[in-house]
């Protein structure tokens, strides 16, 4: 018996029926979906808390007397390695005295000139056993925190929006390694070491 050749599938291979395995389809299918998944959820993570390499900060010298003092040279090896949830940054200038957190960056100095906005009777903000200065300048967006019961100047600037936890945070270190001093004393504010 003679069987035609249909033109149109001359050289075409019939695709092998898929039997007897159909479980092993079907996982190699799931794999691949739950990687994608997984993929996907990594992606919305990483936008979440995006791990910024800005490289080293740039910052400002200024003038920091007592950055080589007892006080200051017991606080900076004290200080947190993560502030509030933002990891510490390398510096770039600043000199002694200066540290630095994430992005838009927290900046702490220590050993700072008293500035002219501390005064006997400045409002003081009490935060975990800290009495701080705060100053805000208009359109900066950053407010400046002074720690007026030490025997140095702390100073802390924190950008706009970034909530109590760091200062919270510094205040504690503060607290356990500097000694507390009242501001003044007979209305004279005290000199810095």
């Amino acid at each position: 018996m003679d069987t035609e050749t249909d033109p149109s599938t001359a050289g075409v291979a019939e695709a092998p029926a898929v039997s007897g395995r159909p479980w092993q389809v079907t996982a190699a299918l799931a794999v691949v979906v739950i990687a994608i998944g997984v993929a996907v959820a990594l992606g919305l993570v990483n936008k979440a808390n995006p791990v910024i390499d800005s490289g080293p900060l740039p910052v400002a010298t200024v003038g920091q007397p007592g950055a080589d003092s007892a006080a200051c040279k017991a606080l900076m090896p004290r200080l947190p390695a993560v502030l509030a949830g933002s990891p510490r940054r390398i510096i770039d200038g600043g000199g002694d005295g200066v540290a630095a957190w994430g992005d838009p960056a927290i900046i702490l100095r220590c050993g700072l000139e008293t500035p002219e906005d501390l005064t006997c009777s400045s409002a003081l903000i009490q935060v975990d056993g800290v009495s701080w200065l705060q100053i805000t300048t208009p359109g900066l967006g950053s407010s400046t925190y002074i720690a007026a019961d030490r025997p140095v100047r702390v100073a802390m600037t924190v950008p706009d929006g970034t909530g109590t936890g760091p200062i919270q945070q510094i205040s504690a270190v503060v607290t356990a390694t500097l000694k507390v001093r009242p501001p003044c004393v007979d209305g004279v504010l005290l000199p810095t070491q």
